[in-house]
C-alpha cells in the first residue's frame, strides 16, 4: 500500500523550509571572488575598494583563516577553503566577502581587484599524462587521505584495476570476434532544484551549529571537527529538508568556509550559491573515456575483455568519498556477464578543469554507455545479434562474476526478455528512419549501512521516530512510516517521522549509494522487536545498526529504446523508453514507480542532451538556459514491466531501485540510432549533427 508522502504537503504549499529559509538573530552574509582563469599563481589581493562599501562586515583571503592547513575533503584533504597562491580552476575561491546582506556582499566582492600571473592549463585527461606536463598538485602523495604515491603517475588521483591484464589479452587472442571501440562522455551537473547553501554558527564557547544542503550529515560534522580541530561532540549539523541531491550534495561544500567566516566574525554565516556559480563550482559527473575490448569464439560466448578508463576529476580529488578515491561503476562494468578473463582499469587524474565528485551511480553510467554499446556492436559485428549475444553470455544461476562473487540469483536474461517483449503501438514520423536498441545493467547491492534510529512514545498514542537521515526528495522517511505502520499495526496518522540533529542520535552513513531503505527498514525491524517488549514505564528505544550484508546479491534493469531519425537532417526523436525491473518486496509501489521513471529521464538527458560544455579550463553552460535538463515536453513515452518474485535482502526482502534505471538509457538510445541509421555514435550526447555526419559520411561519430 502506498500512502500519501510525509514531505508532499509542505512542499507542494512553499511551507517546507530549506537551509536558504533560515534565519538566525545577528546573521551575514557572504560573498566569494572567483578565479577567472583555470591555472595562474596569485601576485597580489587588492582588498580595500570593497572593506569601503556601505554594509561590509569584512574581507578575507586564505592568511586570515583559522585553521592550521587550509584543505578540507571527503576523503583526500587537497581543496582549499581559500586559494592561497596559486588558483587550479575557473572559479577556485580566491576572497571572501562578509555583510549584512546577500546582495552587499555580492557586489563588494567584484570589486576585489586580484593580479594573477597566468600558467599553461591541463585541460585534458591526456594533457595530464604526458610526460612533460606541468603538475596539478607538486605532491599529491601527501594530503592526507591520498591514495596515490610518487610511483603512481602524474597527475594521477586514483588508480584502480581489477583482474589480471596479461590473462585478458591472452584471451583476446583466441577469440573468433573482436571489438576494440572507444566512447566518451562530458562532464555533467547533478542537476538538482535547490542551490547548495549553508549557515554555521559558531560560539566562543567551543561549539558549532551548522546547517547545509548536506546528505551526510555525520561524515560533515567529522571534516569540519577534523580542519577546525573541534571536539566532534560540539558540532551540531542541524536537520535540514534537501531540494533534491542525486550524488551532488554530499561534499562538505561551502561549509568549511562559513565556519572559518563565524570563527573570525563572532556571527553566524550564510551562503547561498546562485545557481550559475553552482553550475561553476561544485562537483559534477567525471568526464570520460574508455576503451572497450571483447572478445567470443566460434559460439558467440566470451572469452576475454578489458576496459580502460581514463577520467577527468578536475582540480581537486576531495569531492570523493570512498576509500579508493575512484567510481565503483567503472570497475564493475561487466558484473552482468560471464566473461572468463576480464581486465579493467579506472584511472582518474587531475585537470585544470571544474573538480568532479558523485553523481548517482557513481562511474556507471559512463561504463554502461561503453560496455552495452560495444556488445551491441559486437554482436551486429559478428552476425549474432544485440539480444542473443547477451542472451549467450548473461550469468545463470550458480555462476561466478567477473569479480569472483556468485549472487543469490541472476535475472539478467529475464529482465532482457520483458523489455524486448512488449508490444509497439508507436506512429513513426512519415519518412524517418526507426530502430530499437537495448541495453542492460546490474547492480550489486550495498552492503546494510550503519545507522541509528529511536522510538518514542508521544501524546494520544502516537509513535514518534527519530531519524538521522535528511529527506533529499526521494522518500526515504515515508520508508520508515510505512515499516512503523505495518509493524506495530498503526495508522499513517499516528506515526511522526523526523529528523534531528548530530547530537540526538549517534550515527549514520548518509543518504546516497541505493542504501538508505536497506538501511532504515535493518533499523526499524530492530526497534519495532524493542518496542513490543518495552515494558509500560520506559518511553523510548533506541536501536544502531551495523554495516553488514545477507550475502552476494544484486539487481537488474534492462531497456528498450525506441526511435526515429530524420534522414535529412539526423534529428532524433526518442519515442519510448522501456524499462524491465528486478524486484522482490516493493514498500512503498509510488515511491519504487518514482525513482524508475526519474532515473528514466536522468539517463535520457545523459543521453542527449547534458554537457557542461567544458573548453579550455572553461564551462560554458552557466544557466539552466545554456546547461540543458529534459522538461516535460522532451520526455518520451515511458513504460515499466517489472519482475516480481525476486530474493532481495534485510528483513523485509527487497531490492534497492534507486540507481538501476538511469545508467543503461545512454547506451539504450546511441544503439537504438545504430539500429535505425547503420551509423554508430560513440559520444555522448546523441546529437542531430553527429548523427547527419556520420549517415553522410558512411562512418561513426
Amino acid at each position: 500500500m502506498s500512502e500519501r508522502r510525509i514531505d508532499a504537503v509542505a512542499k507542494a504549499t512553499g511551507a517546507a523550509k530549506y537551509t536558504a529559509d533560515v534565519v538566525l538573530d545577528g546573521m551575514a552574509h557572504v560573498a566569494v571572488n572567483r578565479s577567472d582563469f583555470p591555472s595562474a599563481l596569485i601576485v597580489k589581493i587588492d582588498t580595500s575598494v570593497a572593506e569601503k562599501v556601505e554594509g561590509v562586515l569584512g574581507v578575507f583571503t586564505a592568511k586570515d583563516l583559522p585553521v592550521a592547513v587550509n584543505l578540507y575533503g571527503r576523503r583526500v584533504f587537497d581543496v582549499p577553503i581559500l586559494v592561497n597562491e596559486r588558483v587550479r580552476r575557473v572559479g577556485d575561491p580566491v576572497a571572501a566577502v562578509v555583510a549584512t546582506t546577500r546582495e552587499i556582499a555580492e557586489a563588494a566582492a567584484e570589486l576585489i581587484e586580484v593580479t594573477y600571473k597566468e600558467m599553461p592549463a591541463i585541460t585534458t585527461a591526456h594533457e595530464a599524462l604526458e610526460s612533460n606536463a606541468q603538475l596539478i598538485h607538486d605532491r599529491p602523495w601527501e594530503y592526507k587521505g591520498a591514495v596515490v604515491t610518487p610511483e603512481t603517475g602524474r597527475n594521477i588521483q586514483s588508480l584502480e584495476t581489477h583482474g589480471s591484464r596479461e590473462a585478458a589479452e591472452a584471451a583476446l587472442r583466441s577469440a573468433v570476434h573482436i571489438i576494440d571501440e572507444t566512447y566518451t562522455t562530458p562532464g555533467d551537473h547533478q542537476g538538482y532544484i535547490e542551490p547548495q547553501a549553508c549557515i554555521a554558527d559558531y560560539s566562543a564557547d567551543g561549539s558549532l551549529r551548522v546547517w547545509a544542503t548536506n546528505k551526510s550529515p555525520y561524515r560533515l560534522r567529522d571534516v569540519l571537527s577534523s580542519v577546525f580541530g573541534l571536539d566532534p561532540k560540539r558540532v551540531e549539523v542541524m536537520p535540514t529538508i534537501l531540494g533534491g541531491d542525486f550524488g551532488g550534495k554530499g561534499a562538505p561544500g561551502e561549509v568549511p568556509l562559513c565556519t572559518a567566516l563565524s570563527i573570525l566574525t563572532g556571527r553566524p554565516i550564510k551562503m547561498v550559491l546562485r545557481y550559475s556559480e553552482d553550475l561553476l563550482s561544485t562537483d559534477g559527473r567525471h568526464a570520460s573515456e574508455i576503451r572497450v575490448r571483447l572478445g567470443i569464439d566460434n559460439e558467440g560466448k566470451l572469452v576475454g575483455g578489458i576496459a580502460e578508463a581514463l577520467l577527468d576529476g578536475g582540480a581537486y580529488a576531495g569531492f570523493k568519498p570512498v576509500n579508493t578515491v575512484n567510481l565503483h561503476g567503472i570497475v564493475d562494468a561487466a558484473i552482468a556477464y560471464r566473461i572468463p578473463e576480464f581486465f579493467v582499469e579506472s584511472k582518474i587524474v587531475y585537470t585544470n578543469n571544474q573538480p568532479k565528485g558523485h553523481m548517482r551511480a557513481p562511474g556507471s553510467p559512463q561504463a554502461a554507455f561503453a560496455f552495452e554499446s560495444a556488445i551491441d556492436e559486437l554482436g551486429r559485428r559478428s552476425g549474432i545479434g544485440p539480444i542473443k549475444i547477451r542472451e549467450i553470455n548473461l550469468l545463470s544461476e550458480g555462476d561466478v562474476n567477473p569479480y569472483g562473487d556468485t549472487w543469490l540469483e541472476y535475472r539478467g536474461k529475464e529482465v532482457l526478455s520483458l523489455a524486448t517483449s512488449q508490444p509497439n503501438i508507436l506512429d513513426i514520423p512519415k519518412g524517418w528512419l526507426y530502430g530499437e536498441g537495448v541495453a542492460l545493467y546490474a547492480r550489486s547491492m550495498a552492503a546494510v549501512p550503519k545507522t541509528s534510529l529511536r522510538l518514542l512514545r508521544g501524546q494520544g498514542g502516537k509513535v514518534i521516530a527519530e531519524v538521522p537521515i535528511p529527506e533529499n526528495g526521494a522518500g526515504g522517511q515515508t520508508v520508515v512510516r510505512e515499516m512503523i505502520r505495518s509493524g506495530l499495526g498503526l495508522n499513517s496518522d499516528q506515526i511522526e517521522v523526523k529528523q534531528v540533529s548530530t547530537s540526538l542520535l549517534p550515527t549514520d552513513a548518509g543518504v546516497g549509494g541505493s542504501r538508505v531503505s536497506l538501511g532504515v527498514t535493518v533499523a526499524v525491524a530492530d526497534a519495532i522487536k524493542l518496542w513490543k517488549e518495552m515494558p509500560p514505564d520506559q518511553d523510548a528505544v533506541e536501536v544502531t545498526t551495523n554495516e553488514g550484508s545477507d550475502g552476494p546479491s544484486g539487481a537488474y534493469s534492462a531497456q528498450l529504446a525506441r526511435v526515429a531519425v530524420d534522414p535529412a537532417t539526423g534529428q532524433l526523436k526518442v519515442l519510448e523508453i522501456i524499462s524491465a525491473v528486478d524486484v522482490a518486496e516493493i514498500v512503498n509501489s509510488k515511491a519504487h514507480q518514482m525513482q524508475i521513471d526519474g532515473g528514466t529521464v536522468m539517463g535520457f538527458g545523459f543521453g542527449v542532451m547534458e554537457d557542461l560544455l567544458e573548453d579550455a579550463g572553461q564551462p560554458w553552460a552557466l544557466s539552466m538556459g545554456e546547461f540543458k535538463l529534459p522538461n516535460v515536453a522532451d520526455i518520451p513515452k515511458l513504460s515499466t514491466v517489472l519482475l516480481h518474485g525476486g530474493k532481495g535482502v534485510g528483513p523485509n526482502n527487497i531490492k534497492a531501485v534507486g540507481e538501476l534505471t538511469n545508467c543503461p538509457t545512454g547506451a539504450a538510445i546511441a544503439n537504438a540510432v545504430a539500429d535505425a541509421t547503420g551509423v554508430r555514435i560513440r559520444q555522448l550526447p546523441v546529437k542531430a549533427e553527429a548523427i547527419y555526419w556520420a549517415m553522410k559520411e558512411g562512418g561513426t561519430k
